[in-house]
């Protein structure tokens, strides 16, 4: 995942664009609180119905990756399963460690990104949901996210041991290491493969693309020019208001469909064919997320996904694939 030598790219026959959509299926906590293990109301779940509607009219297959909280309330992860049994949806694995067993681990930053913990109990946990979520559902899971898109050194190994196909917890051109976190940057922005021992693995990166005068460049310069503060940030911030260099990630929370439709426009003019749509599960419900505090925000919330799906489909001549689907697809 991480070997910069033991990747392969992936491509497509054909210029169709195609989308995927990966749903970050949690609990809702207040996200400027510190972690804690007692947060694990999971009442955003009965809300998801909003966004599966939009799904059905687009005819998109979403994939609910589920952590530990929602697996384990049967009320939550009957909802998921009525869908996926009916073909509308697909349920993968999202790692939360801290609402995980074993408990083994202090509570904080650091051991927020699974990939920082040791190899055991990553493993341990992430078994246990596995497992959990096989129980529950009647299939075991193929698709994995790790919960703060937190995989580490030992993910792909841990991945191979537990029968896992397709990732999707890398954020393109993105370092998170001033957090403790993984540094993607180097690492293809379009789905490739990546291998432990004879094992093959999908990996379909979070999408984040670029508008603006440089945006070919965008993967080479925003890494390099963009930062958390100081000089790095507002040099990124110079270049978006000269609409030289703009980033946009691909997802409803706090962005517009105008700005995905223009970025998606602009990426597909320089050769990205494969578009990973991705948002929290909290955001369909008020109050849930910071992003949808009100009525308001979420009725927008919802047109965003519709208005965008729509020029997808329609003007930009795309379809939608889910991972499955694209791993069928992808050749490499």
């Amino acid at each position: 995942m991480f070997d910069r030598k033991n990747i392969q790219s992936a491509g497509l026959d054909g210029d169709q664009p195609l989308l995927t959509v990966v749903i970050d299926t949690e609990e809702e906590f207040d996200w400027a609180a510190p972690f804690d293990r007692d947060s694990r109301s999971v009442n955003c779940i009965s809300h998801q119905h909003l966004a599966q509607e939009v799904f059905r009219k687009h005819q998109i297959i979403p994939t609910y990756v589920i952590d530990h909280a929602v697996a384990e309330d049967d009320t939550a992860v009957g909802i998921l399963r009525e869908w996926m049994e009916q073909g509308s949806c697909l349920i993968g694995t999202h790692l939360h460690p801290w609402v995980n067993p074993p408990y083994d681990e202090e509570v904080c930053v650091h051991n927020s990104y699974p990939g920082n913990l040791p190899y055991e109990l990553e493993k341990a946990k992430l078994e246990v949901l596995t497992e959990l979520i096989e129980r529950k559902t009647g299939r075991r899971p193929v698709i994995y996210k790790a919960g703060r898109y937190g995989a580490g050194p030992n993910t792909s190994r841990i991945l191979a041991e537990l029968g896992y196909e397709i990732d999707t917890s890398v954020v393109a051109d993105t370092n998170f290491s001033h957090d403790t976190g993984p540094d993607f940057r180097g690492l293809p922005t379009q789905p490739y493969y990546f291998h432990y021992g004879n094992r093959r693995f999908l990996e379909l990166p979070n999408s984040r693309g670029y508008d603006g005068l440089l945006a070919r460049w965008g993967s080479t310069l925003y890494p390099l020019l963009a930062g958390q503060s100081g000089i790095r940030s507002l040099m990124a911030g110079v270049l978006s208001k000269l609409s030289l260099l703009e980033r946009i990630p691909l997802t409803p929370e706090g962005i517009h469909a105008e700005d995905h439709i223009r970025m998606t426009r602009r990426m597909y003019s320089i050769g990205h064919r494969v578009f990973n749509y991705a948002y929290h599960s909290s955001s369909l419900m008020v109050g849930g997320s910071p992003y949808v505090k009100d009525q308001g925000q979420l009725d927008k919330f919802l047109e965003d996904m519709d208005v965008y799906f729509s020029f997808f489909m329609n003007d930009l001549g795309g379809r939608s694939a889910n991972p499955l689907e694209l791993q069928q697809m992808l050749k490499g």
